[in-house]
């Protein structure tokens, strides 16, 4: 059995780590950040801490672990939202999820662990997304699209572009002139194959104009 002073030191450290994960969620302005981040860690540590520590006898404490981690899914799937083709929150759920096993990983007085798997995440959330940006296939790019409606124009459009390998990522549509359809879509590809499909769309007779630009 461990003191109560310790046991206030593992919340410490569970409270680091999820203040450091929300942090970077924070700065960029989503739905979860410090406050939810470190409240996650903590409440998961105390779970953790409660169940294996505050019962008389001996704990199951791969059962409390495995309490916490089907219990934070609920506030993850709350920070997942879809618009339209647009699908955002997931790394933040998962930023929630990994805060819930730190809280837990710290309670258990694995610190060093904890440490590690903080800076982890931090390179993989500041780091790699840049890194991905630079790879051919995962450049964005914008398709901008105005056509007579009417003639089945978008679907072997989105055909190509899955059989291509290419990701839409966001589209917006504009219809303010009668008959006419804008059309706006973010992809990620790499430029030829965009390229390619916007110029076999090109040829289409209810194409007004199809343009590509890099993002």
């Amino acid at each position: 059995m461990i003191s109560e002073i310790e046991m206030v030191a593992r919340l410490g450290v569970a409270l680091a780590c999820g203040l450091a994960l929300g942090a970077e969620r924070e700065a960029r302005s989503k739905v979860a950040g410090v406050r939810t981040h470190a409240l996650v860690a903590v409440g998961a540590a105390l779970f953790t801490i409660a169940g294996a520590f505050g019962i008389d006898g001996v704990p199951d404490q791969s059962r409390v672990a495995a309490q916490v981690a089907s219990g934070i899914g609920f506030i993850g799937a709350g920070a997942i939202m879809r618009s339209g083709f647009n699908i955002t929150g997931v790394t933040t759920a998962s930023t929630l999820w990994l805060s819930a096993a730190l809280g837990v990983a710290a309670a258990f007085g694995l610190y060093v662990v904890c440490l590690a798997v903080v800076a982890i995440a931090l390179v993989l959330m500041l780091a790699l997304g840049p890194l991905m940006s630079l790879l051919p296939w995962s450049r964005s790019h914008g398709i901008e699209l105005s056509y007579h409606v009417g003639h089945g124009t978008l679907g072997p459009l989105f055909a190509d572009l899955a059989e291509s390998g290419v990701t839409v990522r966001g589209i917006q549509l504009d219809e303010e002139t009668p008959g006419i359809r804008h059309v706006e879509l973010t992809v990620a590809g790499s430029e030829g194959a965009v390229g390619r499909i916007v110029a076999d769309i090109a040829n289409r007779d209810e194409m007004i104009r199809a343009a590509t630009r890099t993002l």
